[in-house]
């Protein structure tokens, strides 16, 4: 979960959809970017020349194993400037470390997501990356949620449909 406000409309649609999971039987394991320190991939390469290990001594050194033991990547972000927001866009990179010849682990992928904006085409930029992610995973979506229409910063208080935290809910179950 990347958002950078805790209990916010991101991480209690996030926790909708785990409550599903859990009902179901799954194991979830909820990781909370907004708290850890985690630099973007600096592209050095090093990571593909030393067995597969990033220079890069951040928290992200303890997301690899749990990346590693998962079979379902849940990314969940709220929409800032037309994308995901930049913690994710950094736990992504990093993925490259662990990439041999390009080939990466493959994984079920599920994107949540909020936005203030409910239009047609609000999520448009977000789900096209969520694809290309997806794609490189093994191109095994089990879905997306994108919960438009909540309201955020600009306001005094957030809020998210019930609508959206039950839809989230059931996605959680079928999955």
């Amino acid at each position: 979960m990347s958002a950078g406000t805790r209990h916010g409309n991101t991480d209690r649609l996030t926790d909708s959809f785990i409550q599903g999971q859990v009902e179901k039987g799954h194991t979830v394991t909820k990781v909370y970017l907004g708290s850890m320190k985690m630099a973007g991939c600096r592209g050095c390469g090093a990571c593909q020349r030393n067995g597969n290990h990033c220079v890069v001594q951040d928290d992200m050194q303890k997301l690899y194993p749990l990346f590693a033991a998962c079979d379902t990547l849940v990314m969940a972000s709220p929409l800032y400037f037309w994308t995901i927001t930049a913690r994710l866009k950094a736990f992504v990179e990093r993925l490259y470390a662990i990439s041999k010849e390009d080939k990466y682990p493959e994984k079920a992928t599920v994107l949540l997501m909020t936005a203030g904006d409910d239009k047609p085409d609000t999520f448009a930029q977000a789900l096209e990356y969520f694809h290309v992610v997806s794609g490189v995973l093994g191109g095994h979506e089990a879905g997306a949620y994108l919960a438009g229409g909540c309201t955020g910063c600009e306001k005094t208080a957030r809020n998210i449909s019930m609508k959206h935290l039950e839809n989230a809910y059931r996605m959680g179950l079928k999955i």
